[in-house]
């Protein structure tokens, strides 16, 4: 079901009046008619039942009631990718938020082909932009948050290594660098994971021993060679259903 993301205005009042590109998407997009009911959240995660009650040329009203269901809660994942070229940042980001993803945070490695400049090029406004439509598209929960890209280096300055009880800081390696499992390393059943994704060129040597260093574990997908736009969306998928489906374990 399509998720519509309320905006700021909304005051918790039983009805709210929608203009400009909000009417715009539900009445000329969507097509929705007077009657139409479908789930909306606004910026706090507070879920509600909507419903349009009028239409007019430039305007649309909706009765706003707090939702009673019971929502799948998914575990916190804090996605570190590394910034890839071309569309792929792109696709990396819509498909992450379409997944559940609590935060993404783009990082400028050391074989990042792409630099970024925000302000020349609005990068950061397109990747919002992507991750407002993801949500709405996909009916994500979840509010997908995006932040400034940083280094490499900025990253690993202003985070302390993992240590609080309940995280888990993972990253993906096109080699075998430890012993440890997914499943071994998930068993702890962590409530946040963060999870670093590289770029075409993977991570250096240098960025995996700072990486150790953090407490970060390292990850060998044992599956063919992927790009990185595909690592990204399968390491989320593993790590997302290793968790929800915890009590359906065998262990051996």
């Amino acid at each position: 079901m399509r998720l519509f993301l309320i905006p700021d205005i909304y005051q918790g009042d039983p009805s709210l009046t929608l203009v400009e590109n909000d009417y715009h998407y539900l009445i000329r997009v969507l097509r929705y008619k007077p009657g139409h009911e479908f789930l909306g959240r606004d910026s706090n995660g507070n879920v509600f039942d909507l419903k349009i009650t009028e239409i007019t040329e430039d305007s649309c009203t909706l009765q706003v009631k707090e939702s009673p269901g019971e929502y799948l809660k998914l575990p916190e994942i804090i996605l570190y990718q590394c910034v890839c070229k071309g569309k792929k940042m792109d696709q990396i980001i819509r498909q992450a938020t379409e997944s559940g993803v609590s935060k993404i945070i783009p990082v400028v490695s050391d074989f990042s082909v792409s630099r970024i400049d925000t302000e020349k090029h609005g990068k950061l406004d397109r990747w919002n932009k992507i991750v407002r439509e993801a949500i709405q598209q996909s009916g994500s929960l979840v509010n997908t948050v995006i932040e400034n890209p940083v280094t490499i280096d900025n990253l690993l300055e202003i985070n302390e290594p993992i240590s609080a009880e309940g995280e888990l800081g993972l990253f993906f390696h096109q080699e075998v660098l430890d012993s440890g499992s997914l499943h071994g390393y998930l068993s702890a059943d962590p409530c946040r994971v963060f999870l670093v994704v590289g770029p075409e060129g993977g991570l250096s040597s240098r960025e995996t021993e700072v990486l150790f260093n953090k407490k970060f574990k390292s990850i060998y997908l044992k599956t063919n060679i992927l790009r990185a736009e595909t690592a990204a969306l399968y390491g989320i998928g593993a790590v997302q259903t290793i968790l929800l489906e915890s009590e359906n374990w065998i262990i051996k």
